[in-house]
């Protein structure tokens, strides 16, 4: 695209958002299940004090590190920026609330107490069921990226059996009938995600019919690289399954999208490194068969929606504040933005200005500071901007 078409996208993307405060705060959502307490932290490279230090600044270096340490052993430094909450189903949930949605989350913010830290993400729901305890993430974060170590063993207390009790089918009957966006994160990090899924489609999907275009189901799985192949087509045949009686939606990076074709066994011309953005996609779309297929790299988005492919752009920072949760950010302004009725190439956008914001202040945006967004997006296309404002 060039510049010009970029900003006619972003100016056109922000005139439909214009006024439209109040149908956001009418959209009621159901998220599930993972929750992360997050160690955002710095890997220590030279320390010149007790108080000051030079970081390692890419991944690259990192595993540097790590490469010349085989045989020999060594010992890191990280210091801890921060605490935060994460989890991919509690960021995206908290996205679409920073926008004015109305939420209700099932998962693991605490058995049978919240844990603290979640305390203010649980207040801002509607209702949460708490099934589990968080897994816990060790998060560094580099200027090209960030290396996650997970403990998800929390992660396996999150059942079928486990949420009736805390919720109740009839209760679940309802949250899933009333709500526009159900969307169930992390397949990778949760063992019985498939048996959950299969149980909604018995047990409760029976009883419920839709008025009008149907809601959204929307999946994150998370680095499926984890789980084999095998697992992963048959989690997904299983997956294709709500769409009679939903638009469903799986979102992955660049990462994932190349363990995705992996999966299917999709071959190119060229490697899975090389190959195109819209190859891709249309690929991994031809083999699932579901309504919208969304590949975000860095720097865009690409994605498949009811058989059509639709691109946009992300806004560049070379000095992001905050990277981990930006993928949880643009999937929560992309759902918006489909939720809207927006066209899908303008809900690509939505989903950046929102990653592109989180990226530079650490925080999701409210509605207006989304707009805000926007028209300075607008007024920077083509530079590597930091200021929002």
């Amino acid at each position: 695209m060039t510049d010009n078409q970029v900003v006619q996208l972003i100016a056109s993307t922000r005139q439909r958002l214009l006024g439209r405060e109040a149908e956001v705060k009418q959209l009621h959502l159901l998220f599930g299940f993972d929750a992360f307490i997050d160690q955002i932290s710095d890997l220590v490279d030279k320390r010149e004090d007790f108080q000051h230090f030079q970081r390692v600044e890419t991944i690259q270096g990192f595993g540097q590190k790590i490469s010349n340490a085989a045989g020999l052993s060594t010992s890191l430094e990280y210091v801890p920026r921060y605490v935060k909450t994460g989890g991919s189903a509690v960021s995206m949930a908290a996205t679409m609330a920073s926008a004015g949605c109305s939420f209700t989350y099932i998962g693991c913010i605490g058995y049978p107490a919240v844990n603290p830290v979640f305390e203010d993400f649980a207040a801002s729901a509607v209702q949460c069921f708490n099934v589990a305890n968080p897994g816990q993430t060790l998060a560094l974060e580099f200027q090209d990226g960030k290396i996650m170590l997970c403990n998800t063993s929390p992660l396996s207390d999150i059942t079928w059996d486990r949420i009736l009790s805390e919720v109740g089918k009839d209760k679940l009957r309802a949250l899933i009938q009333q709500s526009q966006l159900v969307a169930t994160i992390n397949w990778t990090m949760i063992p019985e995600m498939n048996s959950i899924w299969e149980k909604l489609q018995s047990e409760i999907l029976p009883e419920i019919t839709f008025s009008g275009e149907p809601p959204l189901f929307f999946l994150d799985p998370i680095d499926p690289e984890k789980r084999t192949g095998e697992d992963w087509r048959e989690a997904m045949e299983i997956y294709a399954r709500f769409s009679s009686h939903y638009r469903t939606i799986l979102s992955i990076n660049r990462k994932e999208a190349t363990e995705v074709a992996k999966a299917y066994g999709i071959k190119f011309p060229v490697s899975l490194n090389e190959v195109g953005l819209r190859e891709l996609t249309e690929a991994i779309a031809d083999a699932m068969g579901l309504y919208g297929v969304v590949v975000h790299p860095v720097d865009g988005a690409g994605a498949v929606i009811d058989g059509e492919y639709y691109f946009a752009p992300g806004p560049h920072t070379s000095t992001p504040v905050l990277t981990t949760g930006g993928g949880d950010n643009f999937n929560g302004g992309f759902c918006l933005g489909l939720l809207l009725g927006l066209p899908p190439q303008q809900a690509l956008t939505v989903g950046a200005a929102t990653s592109g914001y989180y990226v530079r202040t650490g925080r999701s945006p409210s509605w207006d500071q989304l707009i805000n967004f926007l028209a300075c997006w607008e007024r920077h296309v083509g530079e590597d901007f930091s200021d929002y404002m």
